[in-house]
């Protein structure tokens, strides 16, 4: 563990709360069923979201001296004018991002979706730089995850407001019945990341998911999202949690993960 990881984890301890109990409402869990995702403001208050900001640009300056920060966007446009840098299993870089998944608040809202059996399959920081920031293309998750019966859910929390001007996501309410064809972008031994979309959709009925600062969007795996542009001054940063029904059987997208990127988070007593 980094020496800046431990600091963190020592001060994180002195505002984390997570013991009080958030699941889902019944007329939510509703909403979710018929249009795929829902939208909250409120989950994490001022100190967290100051606190995780904080890790989290320690943790893309980190990357970058590193050189291994990824910029991961989608589309046409050359990576040097467009980018949305990538901190990979995050839970691994920092251990901020690690107490956040582990966090009751969170597994309750979870498990409101897929039950008491709850496992991580991937875990990303997404970072749009100001005026830079690009596209990611139309996707449904689980075309990457490949998990039975479309068992897994994500949750994308803002650590800025997200706004259609720096790069929000959006959503087609309702049309998460089925996989869609997406169409693979580049080769991934040249560039990993995004490299599938969906060319041809119908988004006339797409909607902006804006989401205030320590907010959440939470989406069902086969729910098309799409990110646009960042044209403010400012960056646009997001953590995108993403979990499974441990009840279902490993998908083959574990086998190529590196050791604990997929922890077991919850189980039935």
């Amino acid at each position: 563990m980094h020496e800046e990881q431990k600091e963190s984890l020592y001060c994180a301890q002195t505002w984390w709360q997570g013991d009080e109990v958030m699941r889902l409402t019944q007329a939510e869990t509703e909403e979710f069923e018929n249009t795929g995702y829902l939208v909250s403001d409120g989950f994490l208050g001022d100190a967290e979201v100051g606190h995780i900001q904080e890790c989290y640009m320690d943790t893309i300056d980190r990357l970058r001296r590193e050189s291994s920060l990824e910029n991961v966007q989608s589309g046409e446009d050359a990576d040097a004018d467009f980018q949305v840098y990538q901190i990979r299993t995050a839970h691994l870089q920092h251990a901020v991002f690690r107490m956040l998944i582990n966090d009751s608040r969170l597994l309750d809202l979870v498990e409101s979706l897929l039950g008491p059996d709850i496992r991580l399959i991937h875990y990303q920081g997404l970072y749009k730089p100001a005026q830079t920031g690009g596209e990611v293309g139309w996707h449904q998750d689980n075309h990457y995850f490949g998990v039975a019966q479309n068992r897994t859910v994500t949750v994308w929390l803002a650590l800025d407001d997200a706004t259609v001007e720096n790069g929000c996501m959006w959503y087609l309410p309702g049309q998460h019945r089925m996989l869609l064809e997406h169409e693979q972008l580049w080769d991934t031994a040249e560039k990993k990341g995004f490299y599938f979309a969906i060319r041809n959709i119908d988004d006339k009925g797409a909607v902006p998911a804006e989401v205030k600062r320590g907010g959440f969007a939470i989406h069902h795996c086969l729910m098309p999202h799409r990110s646009l542009k960042n044209r403010t001054d400012q960056p646009r940063r997001a953590i995108a949690m993403h979990f499974m029904d441990a009840t279902m059987p490993d998908p083959n997208m574990l086998k190529i993960l590196p050791d604990g990127a997929a922890p077991m988070l919850r189980r039935r007593s």
